[in-house]
């Protein structure tokens, strides 16, 4: 019994063993395609994984998944783009709740290498909703908590997961957020985050840690966080029932300032409740002074400050989102900042920060945002002698703002390597200069009345001159002046010279507080002048920088952000120029001389309107290759992964060989132009096209036509001429002049198309021209030539005169045969335009020649029965059957007379060989059985005669038969 028992227990290990061996291995191919069917089936994204790993050995009792090189990769509108990149997803789940069939547990979950790339259109499309656009629900049968205490019975049956976590942790994460639409960006780089809690508990104590290495934060032009390292440690106790959570212990620590927050927040069904405080840990100037990050250097730990910190704020209250959006309710909230008698100095330089005093808050006591009071009170600072003071008081702020605002201050800029450290290849000098005042409801200047708002001042800057390792070039901006009036705000001037180039304008901004408090696009006008703007200079990179790393540096998604996995992304040549969206400025410019990648242009002028991400241009005119250029159109960046263009242009005089080597597009979609010499003007309307991220056009997308002219153009070693030569046997053709071209074409479907047949004249051969030239080079083109036969080459002159002389000679005709001034031929170009195919349709000639000879004989017998029937008539009353017998022996002489002739004829003309010689021989061939018929016409001339003389004869004999 005994042993029976042992055999039984070592049976079971043994199967047990054999699951957790095979079980991985028996399931892992189905599990991998599953997954991957069903993610791809159900989100508008391609999701793609690299190693799936499953196994029971390693982490008994859980069953472990390893999925490696997760991608998720966007389509339409982000084509291409990598949403998502994580380099190994590990889960831990209970092996028993597995075979039970669930609910599944999770006890660890990790997420190593994470790259995320958050976009957000300005049309307010976001990159990370995957629902595809037809009707398609995503069920997913996946739980952690109950939300709310109400839900939680109804939800219990279907839980699929339960979350039991050990562990949740996010290794080395790269974060990049773009909200076109907000106008606010962020990057997170380095993340790491620890999160553990028994989630299936209804009190617990949630732990969380985040570390991020560098932290940055934009919102518009403004800076928040600059590559600031954040820390934040959390545990809150989680009563999950209520939804009541309570902070325990923390810090949230941004460089050197350290903050705590003490409260609880409970979320109901429809409200949340807060009461929530913070303030600073250590009540010093240093903590916050580490944010700014022209102080935040390498020297910083060095630095010696003085001066008290205050830094608090709260919330408390209800939040209430309502669904129209209108009835929103919020808690009141505060937030105090105080510097008082501050300072601060770094051991190496000669001068001090000092007399540092801050006062602001921000308080709303009531239920609505509008209730919000901004107070900067006090804002005073002497940057080594240079005095900056302000004042601003803000009510209303969403509703109408209400401001008072005073700012004053000068700075030398020379004066600040004295106090802040400076790279050692750094210098600035110049001088600026502030003392703007503003009072007023910012509604009068919406309705115009400027008398109810004050706004004064100025804003200078002289003479600046700046040096950096940073930059490729030297700064020099000689003046801005811009004065401050209720209307507007003055551009009095500007004045600067960057590197080589130099830029002058005037103008103003229409609506500069709307801008500044409502967010509204800021509105200019403006003319714009240069001498030289070398683009190639200003976009260069810094002398001395070292680019061989990173064209080394092996492709992954973690140093991408763009690409099918990532791998793509090293095809990307360049980076396409977005136009802002938060400016409306139109521009009228006066550009002597712009250099641009491989562009060399001059005298451009015209209008330019910045809208809504869209540069609009109305009659910009510009010369480049020594030819001039009329353009009218768009190019706009809604999507910067998608920039399309939309132009109408005209250009004059434009040296083919130049637009060759110019234009990248131009060698893609005419090929020919690497073989062509001369001149051409041309039009194109209405054209359109996507770019890709190099800014070139997407050869597929392009639409549009036109028309091409030009005068004469010569074309000398293209494949295709060179067959059509070989092909005619006529050297010549292998360079060929094209005279008076006029070409209607248009692009459609990744192909040139000429609209309506060219007439024209290629080395004084008559030809037109159809068909169409493909972007893929490939090429289908009629040419109907009419070829005169004096340029035939000596090979088919020589055997076309042969032929002439036997035709000549062996028939005895009465005149010369000459041959014909031209030739008709149909040339069909195939193929493409390296690899050629050339068709010529001489193998119908012969077929076509036969006709023609049947066509001239039946039309020679017809004349000779007419004849003969017509002087039958007037001898058949006297001798109608001598009459008759005459004129059938000398019908048969006739006949016989034409067999023998057309005969001779023929085999002559079967002697020709080549294509030229055969066309010559068939118009031989025409004059010759011409004399041929003339000779049998005369034998039944001769029987006519003297049937008319017998009827004659007889006309008194048989009058009864004249009659009839």
């Amino acid at each position: 019994m005994i042993k029976k028992k042992i055999k039984r227990v070592l049976l079971t290990l043994l199967i047990i063993i054999i699951i957790l061996i095979t079980a991985p291995f028996l399931f892992k191919n189905q599990i991998v395609q599953l997954v991957k069917d069903q993610a791809n089936a159900n989100l508008n994204a391609k999701v793609d994984f690299g190693n799936f790993d499953l196994s029971l050995i390693r982490s008994f009792p859980d069953f472990n998944f390893v999925i490696e090189k997760i991608s998720v990769i966007n389509k339409a509108p982000f084509e291409g783009d990598t949403l998502a990149y994580i380099e190994k997803l590990a889960i831990d789940v209970n092996f028993k709740s597995i075979l039970s069939g669930g609910p599944y547990q999770i006890n660890t979950l990790l997420i190593d290498k994470p790259v995320i790339n958050g976009k957000i259109l300005p049309n307010g499309v976001a990159n990370w909703d995957l629902t595809p656009p037809q009707d398609t629900t995503i069920k997913a049968e996946v739980a952690t908590t109950t939300p709310t205490p109400e839900l939680k019975e109804a939800t219990k049956e279907n839980t699929k997961f339960s979350v039991k976590l050990k562990a949740f942790d996010i290794k080395n994460a790269r974060i990049k957020y773009d909200d076109m639409k907000g106008g606010m960006s962020a990057n997170l780089h380095d993340l790491t985050y620890h999160l553990e809690g028994d989630f299936t508990k209804d009190d617990f104590l949630l732990k969380t840690y985040l570390k991020i290495a560098e932290t940055s934060v934009k919102s518009g032009a403004v800076n928040y966080l600059s590559k600031t390292n954040l820390n934040f440690n959390l545990e809150l106790n989680m009563n999950m029932p209520n939804m009541k959570f309570v902070i325990k212990k923390n810090e949230l620590q941004l460089n050197e300032l350290s903050l705590g927050f003490e409260g609880m927040i409970t979320i109901l069904k429809d409200d949340i409740n807060m009461d929530v405080k913070f303030t600073t840990n250590k009540a010093d100037f240093k903590s916050i002074l580490s944010l700014i990050p022209v102080v935040f250097t390498k020297e910083f730990a060095t630095i010696k400050t003085t001066g008290k910190l205050l830094l608090n704020g709260y919330a408390k209250g209800t939040m209430h989102k309502s669904k129209d959006g209108k009835s929103d309710i919020f808690p009141s909230f505060g937030i105090n900042l105080g510097i008082e008698n501050a300072m601060f100095k770094y051991p190496t330089l000669p001068k001090a920060v000092d007399n540092i005093n801050v006062k602001i808050s921000v308080v709303n006591n009531k239920n609505f945002l509008d209730a919000t009071q901004i107070n900067v009170s006090t804002f005073h600072v002497n940057l080594a002698g240079n005095l900056i003071d302000a004042k601003v008081q803000v009510s209303t702020p969403i509703s109408d703002p209400s401001i008072t605002a005073d700012l004053k201050g000068k700075l030398d800029l020379k004066t600040i390597k004295e106090f802040v450290p400076l790279d050692k290849d750094d210098a600035m000098s110049g001088g600026i200069k502030i003392d703007v005042a503003a009072a007023g409801n910012l509604s009068s200047l919406t309705k115009k009345e400027y008398d109810k708002f004050k706004l004064t001042g100025l804003f200078e800057i002289n003479d600046i001159d700046y040096k950096s390792k940073t930059l490729a070039y030297d700064v020099f901006l000689k003046t801005l002046k811009l004065n401050f009036s209720t209307k507007f705000v003055e551009l009095a001037s500007f004045d600067a010279k960057i590197g080589k180039s130099d830029i002058k304008a005037q103008g103003k901004i229409d609506n500069f507080m709307q801008y500044l408090f409502k967010n509204s696009l800021i509105v200019g006008k403006f003319d714009v002048q240069s001498t030289l703007l070398d683009l190639n200079e200003l976009t260069a990179k810094p002398a001395g920088t070292d680019t061989t790393k990173a064209k080394n540096k092996p492709i992954t998604p973690a140093n991408t952000t763009s690409n099918t996995a990532a791998a793509d992304s090293a095809k990307i040549k360049g980076k396409v120029a977005e136009v802002p969206g938060s400016i409306d400025f139109v521009l009228n410019i006066k550009f002597n001389h712009v250099l641009f990648d491989k562009y060399d242009i001059t005298n451009m002028n015209g209008n330019i309107v910045l809208r809504n991400r869209k540069l609009n241009m109305t009659n910009l005119n510009l010369n480049i290759i020594d030819g001039s250029v009329t353009m009218n159109g768009y190019y706009e960046t809604t999507n910067p992964k998608k920039p399309s263009v939309g132009l109408t242009f005209k250009v004059e005089n434009f040296d083919v060989q130049k637009t060759f080597n110019t234009f990248n597009t131009i060698q893609k979609i005419a090929a020919i132009g690497k073989y062509t010499q001369g001149l051409f003007s041309a039009t194109i309307e209405n054209f359109n096209a996507d770019l890709d991220e190099a800014m070139s056009p997407v050869l597929n997308t392009m639409k549009g036509h036109g028309v091409l002219k030009t005068k004469n153009v010569s074309i000398s070693g293209y494949a295709p001429f060179e067959k059509l030569a070989d092909a005619l046997k006529n050297p010549d053709l292998k360079k060929v002049v094209f005279e008076n071209i006029t070409a209607d074409y248009e692009f459609k479907n990744g192909r040139i198309y000429l609209l309506n047949p060219i007439k024209t004249k290629v080395n004084t051969i008559d030809v037109e021209i159809i068909g169409s030239t493909g972007f893929d080079q490939t090429i289908d083109y009629t040419w109907k030539l009419d070829i005169p036969t004096d340029i035939a080459g000596s090979e088919a002159s020589k055997a076309v005169s042969g032929l002439l002389n036997q035709a000549n000679s062996a028939l005895g005709l009465s005149s010369s045969i000459n041959l014909p001034k031209t030739i008709k031929v149909d040339v069909g170009f195939g193929g493409t335009v390296t690899k050629p195919t050339i068709k010529t349709g001489f193998k119908s000639l012969g077929g076509a020649s036969k006709n023609i000879v049947n066509s001239v004989k039946t039309e020679a017998v017809n004349m000779a029965k007419d004849k003969a029937n017509e002087e039958a008539q007037k001898i058949l009353a006297d001798g109608q059957k001598q009459v008759a017998a005459l004129k059938e022996e000398a019908q048969k002489l006739s006949d016989k007379m034409k067999e023998e002739g057309y005969a001779e004829i023929d085999k002559i003309a079967a002697q020709a060989s080549d294509p030229f010689s055969k066309m010559a021989a068939k118009k031989i061939a025409e004059v010759a059985k011409k004399e041929v018929d003339k000779k049998a016409q005369a034998i039944i001339n001769q029987a006519e005669i003297k049937s008319q003389k017998i009827l004659e004869d007889a006309k008194t004999k048989s009058a009864s038969m004249t009659k009839h």
